[in-house]
């Protein structure tokens, strides 16, 4: 990659914007949320409330109590930043603390300033902003003047509203001023190829050739996280060239699209790195680099090898990866969220952009039931969007840009409900900043102006991301949309956001549980759950046998959640469905009832080895893995038969437990694992074949879990002493592979309690320890010294005469 399209200033950035998502979901679900302070009576704030956001064109910045992002309980907020030369210097002072407006806040700080920016930039208002101020125990008042914006229209940014206007005019006169070559630069360029404007096609084209130059060479060897860097420079570039024509930048296209198709995982996933062959046994679409599949960065990639095909680039390669990434995305449809990685489908509607980013791409697709759906999420996503990765800069990018793909009506929907957001982003230069997560301040300089001027430019439908060639058939309005916007309410506050459900009768519950919502089933059957009696339980399993769909899917749900042992004939019968998601639905239900849920087994075995067109990648395999044998109680609780397989005919359970070693998810694997102690070695026989392969080929999916296998795996041949397990024990190490820290100690304990009979593998050892001691990392040092240690161990150790077993697998052919 040339050095000039990315800085190390933002390759840092991006290097800490990686953690993963499940990891800021334990912040977001804290329960120790601050005390809110009264500051004008001595109150401080805490170290968790240490993030100030832009107060929207004034000039200001300001502290306020919040949680997670969530400032309901906020009713001031303490000043902590006032620009020289905006409408607040020489009004407002640093420390100066923000009672209200034209009258003490009585509800979020937050959003009501947000509100008050938005009235008082109307022309009745005359640009005037009231603010109640306590300065050093005195109250006063003093009055901001704000530029005169206009009011938005009915259904902005549509109908050619003036305020949006004046916005874009601003907005688009500063990102002219300030192209950079990051992706929220690459974003701001986007905006201004989105307005049709012309006069800004200088920059955005001096851009366009210092991403994509004629003569580009694209540099594969690179091991960073090149998946981020390319989905963006290749989307900024299709997009120029289909607005364009220019021919220069298409060498950089068919470049950026064929690296980023063959770094493609086998599953159709991209990641922080490629799956490259050097990683896999010497092929192409394997494993992944990193942690695993990062689905934020790879459907920015699909999406830009789909407009890569647009702009006319030939490449059997992208044709491939282009069906790999669809199959994979795909099976989300009508599920739920696209996760964070190769997970389960998310209970929420919003998913950091990544549903936005999956409505344009289906629609780029000509997929209209796949835009539908995920245009739909996104509109009842408007109080789902301040966490994510950078905060919420993804998040409220692809946001209004995914509601787009519902249509006018839905997307002004959408924007009416966050509109004080955009008007408290907003700065009184025009720009936007980021107003992202506590403790993400890094992230501070970011500017992201093109991220929220994309929402404002929608109307002109002039790039494919802001609706270009779109296809109207997923367009809401009327009742649809109305209960699309429903679907969203209550789901702001991260402690009360299930109060609403709390709230409903039993009937409104089981009403909810036929919502298109996926999100909306999920929290009615938790509520259900907590008041639900047998005769709601037999009116939810009759709805097991419903038409609609979804109403079958939110009684699998509800029945799961309420544990109804009653349920289970009717649940057992859901598994002959020809629908694998109600298939799916129904395991997890059988799972969640537990102990009396074992008069199903027989069929759950027989769905774990039958094979299905509709689940090429085998799903109901992944959730029957769960249901019947997971030790952790991923479902919440173990497996049926985690603990005990004394009733499970053995026939049956090898064949399970074969298909299961053979499913692409490692986390699948992996459950089988909890079988390995509960039986003998003659028992297990039968199995230690696929075991041996499930160790020596690292699953292409589920990175990030798929180490448990194959380390418990190297126990169990450890235990009986079976000779191909000490190789195993060295390759499974994987020095370059993520999670090595924790695998490598583990693997040469392993190794270690085969005694000297390890003598065998001294060559293989001594080879790990020159390749550990070259390693990059100086974090490998002590295993290193580990290595040698036993190496030294075994040298002087004598023979072992504890006879050891073969698999006696077969030999590969000699090649001639």
């Amino acid at each position: 990659m040339n050095s000039a399209m990315i800085t190390k200033p933002h390759m840092k950035l991006l290097t800490v914007m990686m953690i993963p998502l499940f990891l800021m979901g334990t912040v977001f679900a804290a329960k120790d949320s601050p005390a809110v302070p009264d500051l004008t009576k001595g109150g401080k704030f805490t170290d968790k409330n240490d993030h100030d956001w832009n107060l929207g064109p004034t000039g200001l910045r300001g502290l306020m109590w919040q949680w997670s992002m969530v400032t309901t309980e906020a009713r001031q907020i303490l000043v902590t930043k006032v620009d020289k030369g905006s409408p607040a210097d020489g009004l407002v002072q640093v420390d100066d603390v923000i009672l209200g407006t034209d009258k003490k806040f009585s509800s979020d700080a937050r959003v009501a300033f947000g509100n008050a920016i938005t009235a008082a930039e109307t022309k009745a208002a005359a640009g005037k902003l009231p603010l109640l101020l306590w300065r050093k125990g005195v109250e006063m008042s003093v009055t901001l003047p704000l530029k005169v914006m206009g009011s938005y229209g009915e259904q902005w940014p549509y109908g050619g509203c003036g305020k949006s206007a004046k916005i874009i005019e601003l907005g688009l006169a500063h990102v002219a001023k300030n192209i950079g070559t990051s992706i929220p630069d690459e974003v701001n360029a986007l905006a201004l190829l989105a307005s049709g404007d012309k006069s800004y096609l200088p920059e955005v084209a001096e851009l366009a050739h210092k991403v994509g130059p004629k003569d580009f060479k694209i540099d594969v060897s690179d091991r960073g996280m090149v998946a981020w860097h390319w989905g963006y420079h290749n989307l900024f570039l299709t997009e120029y060239f289909l607005a364009t024509g220019d021919k220069d930048v298409l060498p950089a296209i068919r470049a950026f699209s064929n690296a980023i198709a063959r770094g493609q995982s086998a599953v159709g996933t991209w990641g922080h790195g490629m799956s490259w062959p050097e990683d896999n046994h010497g092929q192409y679409h394997g494993a992944l680099g990193g942690y695993g599949a990062l689905n934020q960065a790879g459907l920015i990639c699909q999406l830009s090898m789909i407009l890569a095909v647009k702009c006319g680039v030939v490449d059997e390669e992208v044709n491939k990866s282009i069906a790999r990434g669809t199959r994979f995305f795909d099976f989300y449809i009508n599920k739920g969220t696209i996760p964070y990685g190769d997970h389960n489908p998310g209970e929420n509607h919003a998913g950091n952009g990544k549903n936005g980013i999956a409505a344009i791409m289906f629609d780029a697709q000509d997929h209209v039931d796949g835009a539908a759906f995920f245009s739909r999420m996104v509109v009842a996503s408007y109080g789902e969007r301040e966490m994510g990765h950078t905060g919420n800069y993804f998040s409220y990018l692809w946001g209004a840009l995914g509601a787009g793909r519902a249509g006018p009506a839905a997307t002004s929907a959408f924007l009416n409900e966050i509109r004080w957001y955009y008007d408290l982003a907003r700065r009184w230069d025009g720009s936007f900043g980021y107003q992202g997560v506590a403790n993400d301040d890094k992230y501070g300089n970011w500017d992201c102006t093109g991220a929220y001027l994309l929402a404002y430019l929608l109307p002109l439908e002039k790039i494919h991301i802001t609706g270009k060639g779109r296809h109207k058939q997923s367009d809401l309005t009327g009742n649809a949309l109305a209960e699309t916007i429903e679907a969203g309410r209550g789901f702001l506050v991260p402690d009360k956001g299930m109060a609403p459900y709390h709230a409903k009768s039993k009937e409104a519950l089981v009403k909810d549980l036929s919502s298109w919502s996926p999100a909306v089933r999920s929290r009615a059957s938790e509520a259900l759950a907590k008041k639900s009696d047998d005769t709601t339980a037999q009116t939810v399993i009759e709805m097991l046998s419903a038409k609609n769909a979804n109403t079958r899917y939110g009684a699998c749900v509800a029945l799961g959640a309420m544990k109804a042992a009653a349920a289970v004939p009717a649940l057992t019968e859901a598994l002959r469905s020809t629908d694998v998601w109600m298939r799916i639905q129904a395991t997890y239900a059988l799972s969640a009832i537990g102990n009396p849920a074992r008069k199903s087994a027989d069929k759950l075995l027989e769905l774990a080895v039958a094979s299905d067109p509709a689940d090429p990648r085998e799903f109901m395999q992944r959730y029957i893995g769960y249901a019947l044998f997971y030790p952790g109680g991923a479902m919440g609780q173990p497996g049926l038969f985690a603990k005990s397989i004394s009733e499970v005919e053995r026939p049956k359970l090898y064949a399970a437990a074969e298909r299961l070693l053979k499913n692409d998810d490692g986390r699948a694997r992996g459950t089988v694992t909890s079988i390995y102690k509960q039986l003998s070695y003659e028992e297990i026989k039968p199995l230690l074949p696929a075991i041996y392969q499930s160790i020596k080929f690292q699953s292409p999916s589920g990175e990030m879990f798929a180490s448990g296998v194959r380390l418990r795996g190297l126990d169990l041949f450890a235990q009986y002493r079976i000779k191909e397990g000490m190789p195993l024990c060295i390759e499974v190490m994987d020095i370059d592979k993520w999670g090595k820290h924790a695998r490598i100690p583990a693997a040469l304990d392993t190794l270690e309690s085969y005694g000297a009979a390890a003598k065998e593998v001294l060559p293989q050892l001594r080879e790990l320890e020159k390749q550990i001691r070259a390693h990059k990392e100086k974090s490998m040092a002590k295993h290193a010294e580990r290595v040698a240690a036993m190496i030294k161990k075994l040298e002087a150790a004598p023979e072992d005469t504890r006879p050891l077993r073969s698999l006696d697998l077969p030999k590969k052919p000699t090649v001639k």
